[in-house]
């Protein structure tokens, strides 16, 4: 096979010189690129029941439109041809040019196993049907950010495709574009096309829903995630800026096309937001239509490309910049009495801006500044997400600074600072029968998990059987009394059980409350009908220790158990993690701030306890790696985590409250 004399046009040269591709590494890759259509991507071609191509229309603009077929519509009779039988989707109403010396550009791709290759060309004829295209560029591409789906064509006979003029303020075509993990792009060179490198080129982009964003302007955003580096399309972007949108719906069989203009934004700081990415690309919108069955074949769920969690979307980076130092700026919109001790705070952003999503049980970080310092606390979000507000319930202790400030002191009004909902404690996605056992203010996760769990069955969601057993000291102690009663009323799938240890005068069993006695495995026992459940227990120490021990000693599972403490706390069957490294015997623990010097030891325990026993006072609160307010900048030296944390401090940066020196100098900012 023959090298094609000129692989990269002059726009392509251009970005990979911005992009500081060594002139060594385009020579060894230029081989990769042939005239000819190795064996194996010709039977790849020929296997594949779609395609997506680029081809302009007779203004010159690029279309990204695909083509089905049953596996064997696309043939290849010789290694330098491609010949493809039927029409493209809306190939006739677009006016699209498929006339002999006309440019093609193909992207396969085989969403069952991440399998693409590329092909740029010249049509050679049309003719009954049958669109016969000549290799100028034959490449493959790496599986990075595809997600899989299993196709299937649709069972009944497929309908017309139809188009109709869009924009972005139709719900519709906001929904495929804001939910998308998958797009199609076409793009072209500058002046005439003469085939080689000089052509139209399609290419596939994918990422997390939500990474192609819709901006206040009416242009739209992605990010372009580092790859092959050929920058096929980013270098036609560079020559000409003409582009088309393929996005396609799998569910609906819908999808979204456009045309327009991008640029490439190499400088901007929103790629911070996307892990992988080096650039962003801006698309300004000419055209935007809806098409209607757009795509006759049905996908089952996707199955996302390893690691794509953390790429980032729109989303995420709009909310990052509203935030100052990892948090952001709320307004306390309404206080309210659950109980003697327990107040709810809604808490509404106080620049106007969307809340950050959470799962229910997850739980709140927030800031309030005072005057001789700055509070870090967090607290359950007592409510499943709404989209508008958190809901904070919290108790009152006396030797609370935080909660004594804002029972006692903050109102309606007044702002505290809220960092990003955190937390694994959530609600399985099974079928078995869920029994939250709370006590005292350990009401608060469950609450909110009952909360979703109530969304869930509006939006049709199959129903759990869902016993809800609270154990507090009588009504006055009880939150959420009207809220529970109502809901066990409203759903039968939701039984209510309240124990009371020391009822007051007014209290009636059977009205207020089920159970006088405090809850323990014997009196749950009797509870529960027989039968396999998932647990969830938060509350006191030892009301939970007693209940996990019962638990486990009627045989059920620990996989079965799920919990949460409030502060530092553990039910002692947790999965430790072995230790991969061996400890120094001693170790000098420096405080950079303070200038204080200390010798750790394996009696010692934690930095942070390391730093308590040296005199210092530095932030804390949960003191189980579960919140990050103890997060503090690690200036030298190493640490070790003897137990995983659940959330992962920022770069730079160590959980105090759980870490241990790994060298025997470590410096902290303290």
């Amino acid at each position: 096979m023959k090298k094609v004399p000129d692989v990269f046009h002059i726009g392509e040269r251009a970005v990979q010189a911005r992009a500081d591709v060594p002139d060594t590494w385009l020579k060894q890759t230029e081989s990769f690129v042939r005239t000819e259509m190795p064996q194996q991507h010709r039977d790849f071609f020929e296997n594949l029941p779609m395609l997506f191509l680029a081809l302009l229309d007779r203004t010159g603009r690029p279309w990204c439109v695909p083509a089905f077929g049953a596996p064997g519509f696309v043939v290849s009779p010789a290694p330098d041809r491609l010949e493809l039988r039927g029409t493209p989707v809306l190939g006739n109403e677009l006016e699209l040019e498929r006339s002999t010396g006309a440019s093609v550009g193909i992207v396969g791709i085989d969403l069952t196993n991440r399998r693409r290759n590329r092909m740029n060309g010249r049509v050679q004829h049309t003719s009954g049907g049958v669109m016969a295209i000549q290799v100028d560029q034959s490449f493959g591409n790496c599986p990075q950010y595809i997600q899989t789906r299993a196709l299937s064509a649709v069972p009944n006979e497929p309908k017309r495709t139809s188009r109709q003029w869009a924009n972005l303020r139709d719900p519709e075509v906001r929904r495929i574009i804001e939910a998308s993990d998958i797009f199609f792009i076409a793009s072209r060179a500058a002046g005439s096309l003469d085939g080689g490198s000089a052509g139209v080129d399609a290419s596939h982009r994918g990422g997390r829903p939500g990474f192609l964003g819709i901006n206040d302007d009416g242009t739209l955003s992605f990010p372009d995630f580092s790859g092959n580096r050929f920058f096929n399309t980013l270098g036609n972007i560079e020559s000409d800026g003409r582009v088309s949108l393929f996005i396609p719906d799998f569910e609906t069989g819908c999808a979204v096309l456009m045309t327009g203009r991008a640029a490439i934004d190499w400088d901007s700081a929103r790629v911070a937001s996307f892990q992988g990415a080096e650039r962003i690309v801006d698309v300004v919108p000419d055209e935007i239509w809806h098409a209607t069955a757009a795509i006759p074949v049905i996908a089952s769920a996707p199955e996302p490309w390893p690691g794509l969690d953390s790429t980032g979307t729109w989303t995420d980076a709009r909310l990052a910049a509203l935030k100052t130092g990892g948090y952001r700026r709320f307004e306390i919109a309404a206080k309210r009495k659950e109980s003697d001790n327990i107040t709810s705070f809604f808490l509404k952003p106080a620049d106007g801006g969307p809340i950050e999503p959470h799962v229910a049980g997850q739980f709140l970080p927030i800031r309030i500044q005072k005057d001789n310092g700055t509070i870090l606390r967090s607290y359950t979000i007592s409510q499943g997400p709404n989209g508008q507000y958190y809901r904070l319930s919290i108790k009152r202790e006396e030797d609370g600074l935080a909660s004594r400030l804002l029972h006692d002191h903050l109102d309606n009004g007044d702002i505290i600072e809220v960092g990003s909902p955190s937390g694994d404690f959530v609600l399985d996605d099974g079928t078995q029968p869920i029994v939250m056992l709370s006590g005292g203010v350990g009401i608060t996760p469950m609450i909110a998990m009952l909360d979703a769990q109530v969304a869930a069955v509006k939006d049709g969601a199959p129903q759990r059987e869902v016993y809800f057993i609270h154990a507090t000291q009588n009504s006055a102690t009880q939150a959420f009394t009207e809220e529970l009663v109502a809901l066990a009323r409203q759903y039968d799938w939701l039984h209510l059980l309240i124990a009371y240890s020391a009822p007051l005068k007014g209290d009636k069993l059977g009205d207020t409350h089920d159970l006088e006695a405090r809850l323990s495995i014997d009196a749950l026992s009797k509870l529960l009908p027989f039968g396999g459940y998932q647990f969830y227990l938060c509350g006191p120490e030892m009301f939970m220790r007693s209940l996990y021990s019962g638990l486990r000693e009627i045989g059920v599972d620990r996989s079965h158990i799920h919990y949460e403490f409030f502060g530092a706390g553990d039910l002692g069957e947790s999965e430790e993690i072995t230790p991969t490294v061996v400890l120094p015997e001693r170790a000098n623990i420096r405080f950079a701030r303070s200038g204080v010097q200390a010798e750790w030891t394996h009696q010692s325990g934690t930095l942070l306890e390391t730093a308590e026993a040296a005199g210092l006072k530095p932030n804390y609160n949960c003191r189980s790696g579960k919140c990050g307010a103890c997060a503090i900048r690690l200036v030298s030296g190493a640490v070790h985590y003897q137990r995983n944390p659940v959330i992962t401090p920022a770069k730079g940066e160590v959980l105090t409250c759980c870490a241990v020196p790994m060298s025997e100098d470590v410096q902290i900012d303290i």
